[in-house]
Order: C-alpha cells, then sequence, then structure tokens
C-alpha cells in the first residue's frame, strides 16, 4: 500500500509538471485519465496492476 501511494503521488507530479511545462496537453491527461478508466470497467486493468506491482517489488527487493 505505501509503495502505491509514492508512487502514485510521483507520477501525480511528474504530470502536472508536464502539462505545466507545456509538454504535455491537458486533453492527453483527460483521454489517458478515461483510457484508464475504461481498461478498469472492462477488467484488463488488474492485469497491468498485477505486472507493475511484480516489477517495483523486483527492483525493491533487498535480499
Amino acid at each position: 500500500m505505501g509503495a502505491t501511494l509514492i508512487l502514485t503521488a510521483v507520477l501525480a507530479l511528474v504530470t502536472f509538471l508536464l502539462v505545466r511545462s507545456g509538454e504535455l496537453k491537458v486533453w492527453h491527461v483527460v483521454l489517458t485519465g478515461v483510457l484508464g478508466v475504461y481498461l478498469d470497467r472492462i477488467g484488463w486493468a488488474d492485469p497491468v496492476v498485477y505486472a507493475v506491482t511484480w516489477i517495483v517489488q523486483g527492483l525493491t527487493h533487498t535480499t
């Protein structure tokens, strides 16, 4: 849960900075958000969440 919160905050900050700098238009952010909601509603978000969790756990594995 903690890594998810941190990752969400970092992605939100990067998105904000890209929109502010003009490299990313607001409609790009809205379109990406709509795509995320659509993927969640049709059930395709679960494999993406599992893959990201696996990658994050693999990168932060300390043993």
